[in-house]
């Protein structure tokens, strides 16, 4: 078995993506952008996240920007990216901290328009850990004056690498196109 100089496998598992692989650690960027199954064979983030660093306080930052490909008006950023972008960044935290988890819950709150092309920072953290759960909480501003464009919160569930099999094995059990299913 060999590694890509971003850490990842070569090692063949259920979907390609490392996570089902049994890794320690998730493919990155140069930068150290952790990339998802979807953005690994690009080699970047296709949200937009260029740089993503754990801080002494175990929050986490990001620099990143929407780009032109995600524009819902004109020079604004579709909700949908703003949601995802959330969402991908707020569950980077806990592999940050060497703990693979799953979204269980997200609320975004929209407060500004999100310009697309413009730097972005966002900052996360958790609010608290209990058991399994991480509740865990961020916020997008536009840099140099920090003015709030979007906020969200949610649950993320650690899980181990065998999550991605099991889920496999679910949906392979589901009978596709069969009426009484639906």
């Amino acid at each position: 078995m060999s590694t890509t100089g971003t850490g990842e496998s070569d090692m063949p598992t259920p979907y390609g993506h490392w996570a089902g692989s049994g890794l320690s650690e998730p493919p990155r960027t140069a930068e150290g952008v952790t990339l998802c199954g979807g953005c690994r064979a690009a080699g970047s983030c296709r949200l937009g996240v260029e740089r993503e660093r754990l801080d002494e306080d175990g929050a986490a930052r990001f620099e990143l920007s929407c780009p032109r490909s995600h524009e819902g008006g004109p020079d604004v950023a579709h909700g949908g990216w703003t949601a995802a972008v959330l969402d991908d960044c707020l569950g980077h935290l806990p592999l940050l901290h060497g703990v693979m988890s799953v979204t269980a819950e997200l609320t975004v709150s929209f407060v500004k328009p999100v310009p697309v092309e413009r730097p972005l920072e966002l900052r996360v953290w958790a609010d608290r850990r209990e058991g399994s759960r991480w509740y865990i909480a961020g916020e997008l501003t536009l840099p140099p004056g920090g003015a709030v464009l979007a906020r969200a919160s949610g649950i993320w569930v650690t899980r181990d690498h065998s999550h991605y099999v099991r889920h496999a094995q679910w949906l392979a059990g589901q009978q596709v196109g069969d009426a009484e299913d639906r």
